[in-house]
């Protein structure tokens, strides 16, 4: 008897500690919503970003590490005439010693919020805000790094993409990105923060390949075209695979001639240049 009312008592305290932190969390959340509302732009709406996969429209980090984790929300404007584009934006929000502040704001025209997130991609130690937005299916996103240095906030890369990924390398993270070539076609390069600039790493590159070949090995086994080649031998230059970027050349060439398209064979030929000054 004694053991079972010890199990009951245990299991009302453990429902009582739950419901606690359900509402603690309901409060934190419905005093985050109210300060996020008083710095909200006219007609705008929270908005989620469609990678991190899950991510909220409000998230929190504490940039300058003391102890006090600033807000970040992103939103969208919606055209007034449809199918116009909408303004995607994020504002930081800081806290000075008693009201919060309006640190960074930033809007870009488009028709998706791609991406929202941090990552350390200086390798300080502390984690960037990255903001990507898709302009169109063509033209592809555009994704800007923010940084907390000096006391403020400031931009300190823009980079065009259709795909992001990130590489880890030692102590800093690079990304990998993806720029439309043709149909489903990439063009890949791997950048990583230099101290000034997002710049190629051909480490880096050389790590992240066997995801590229991969890729278009996939492709080529649907559809042998010569674009597929083509970037494919593009990726082999860039990982010092200098045999397998010969033959990548020489199928992508008879591919072109067969057509015939004498301007992409020429294209070849500027690969093959390429790989020529490459293994000098």
């Amino acid at each position: 008897m004694k053991k079972i009312m010890l199990l009951l008592l245990l299991s009302v305290v453990t429902l009582n500690n739950n419901s606690l932190f359900v509402h603690a969390k309901e409060n934190q959340k419905n005093d985050l919503m109210k300060i996020v509302n008083g710095f909200m732009p006219s007609n705008a709406l929270l908005v989620s970003p469609k990678k991190p996969f899950s991510t909220q429209p409000i998230q929190l980090y504490d940039f300058n590490h003391d102890g006090q984790k600033e807000i970040i929300f992103t939103f969208e404007i919606k055209a007034k005439k449809q199918p116009a584009p909408s303004q995607y934006g994020v504002i930081i929000l800081k806290k000075d010693e008693t009201d919060w502040q309006k640190v960074w704001e930033t809007k870009i025209q488009g028709v998706e919020l791609d991406y929202s997130g941090l990552a350390d991609i200086t390798g300080d130690g502390t984690e960037e805000y990255l903001f990507g937005v898709t302009i169109g299916a063509a033209m592809g996103s555009e994704l800007e790094v923010i940084q907390w240095m000096d006391h403020s906030f400031k931009k300190i890369a823009e980079v065009p993409y259709h795909k992001l990924e990130f590489v880890n390398g030692n102590h800093k993270l690079g990304l990998a990105v993806w720029q439309m070539y043709i149909g489903d076609s990439y063009l890949v390069d791997v950048l990583k923060w230099n101290g000034e600039k997002m710049v190629y790493d051909e480490g880096l590159y050389s790590k992240y390949y066997p995801i590229i070949k991969k890729f278009y090995k996939d492709k080529i086994s649907e559809m042998d075209a010569w674009f597929y080649w083509y970037c494919l031998a593009d990726a082999q230059i860039k990982a010092n695979k200098l045999k397998e970027a010969s033959n990548s050349i020489k199928k992508g060439i008879l591919l072109a001639k067969k057509l015939p398209m004498p301007d992409v064979v020429q294209d070849f030929n500027d690969l093959k240049e390429r790989l020529e000054n490459k293994k000098k």
